[in-house]
């Protein structure tokens, strides 16, 4: 390899390693960098290079005690090789519609560079066909939408630089309707969006059982050097998928579901099932009956009600009795 290709390679090894403010990476763990890649330089050389490299890129520094830290500057645009193309550049262009509101604005600053490097794409082809095609297409979320809670922008950052490390966190949090803030060692074992909400998945001190702590009531996280006691056997699919946790379940036993539904609200079942274990009956009365076997849980009763009286629960009669109290309630409510 020649002298040039070497000194190329070389800085392109080193604007790889360089993180986005506000981490960053002194000149000596560049050096070790590097001398781990083959490419033995002195502390001056990757010093050099670094300040021919902040000519031609939004690179920047600071100076902590006898230390000095690189980083590219927040605002700096993605530099893309091989380059991202007009198609890659609309796929962004529509993520960022639907991402926008769901994620946290944390998540959203670290996200904001390939979004603007999509939209520089896009104006540099002003004749492709696709620049248009954003103005095209929408998507409509499920359900009402409220408005997200905030949360403070270094609690995520930390939180999710734990999770990834797989260290013990100190964390302080608000429980929902306490005004005490309390304390907690926490070991983080997953993060899950739910309807626009962000809760991290953990145990607490040396205890198994596994708890749910919302984002943006953590006031003050701190990340620690010591490793999570791992849970054996956790997994975070399991978690939602079978044992429908984020869906509050009732029992842990799956249930068998008998439901009455009018033709048209059933219409949908055919084509997004409920369940793997589902059947569907025309009545005589026109209704469809609903059979399947699910986990009882509070979102499954949700979404029944929410159907009004276009859906009559027949079994479980434990569940047929609790819809009955219901009606009655609201009879009461409205009769008022």
């Amino acid at each position: 390899m020649s002298r040039s290709d070497e000194t190329l390679y070389r800085q392109w090894v080193m604007l790889t390693r360089i993180p986005r403010f506000p981490k960053k990476i002194s000149v000596p763990e560049i050096k070790a960098i590097l001398n781990s890649e083959g490419y033995n330089v002195d502390t001056r050389t990757v010093q050099r290079d670094l300040n021919k490299l902040s000519i031609s890129f939004p690179l920047s520094n600071d100076t902590e005690g006898r230390k000095n830290y690189w980083f590219w500057i927040e605002e700096a645009s993605i530099q893309d090789l091989p380059g991202m193309d007009p198609v890659t550049a609309l796929a962004f262009n529509m993520s960022e519609s639907y991402l926008t509101p769901l994620l946290p604005a944390a998540t959203l600053t670290l996200l904001r560079p390939y979004f603007t490097r999509a939209h520089e794409v896009l104006n540099d082809h002003s004749e492709s066909q696709l620049r248009h095609w954003p103005d095209k297409i929408s998507v409509i979320g499920r359900g009402f939408t409220l408005q997200q809670p905030s949360i403070n922008p270094e609690v995520q950052r930390t939180i999710y630089e734990g999770l990834l490390q797989e260290k013990i966190l100190i964390v302080r949090y608000q429980p929902r309707g306490s005004q005490v803030i309390k304390d907690y060692e926490i070991h983080p074992l997953g993060i899950v969006s739910r309807m626009g909400l962000f809760y991290l998945v953990c145990t607490l001190w040396d205890y198994d059982d596994i708890k749910q702590f919302a984002l943006h009531r953590f006031t003050q996280v701190e990340m620690t050097n010591q490793d999570i006691t791992f849970h054996r056997g956790f997994s975070l699919e399991d978690y939602i998928q079978k044992e429908q946790q984020f869906s509050y379940p009732l029992s842990p036993d799956p249930i068998f579901l008998r439901a009455l539904f009018d033709a048209q609200t059933a219409r949908h079942l055919a084509e997004t099932t409920l369940s793997v274990k589902q059947t569907l009956t025309t009545q005589e009365d026109g209704r469809v009956l609903l059979e399947a076997e699910v986990i009882d849980t509070l979102e499954l009763r949700w979404w029944l009600q929410g159907f009004g009286d276009n859906v009559e629960v027949l079994e479980p009669i434990a569940m047929r009795d609790k819809f009955r109290e219901v009606a009655e309630s609201l009879r009461r409510i409205y009769q008022q």
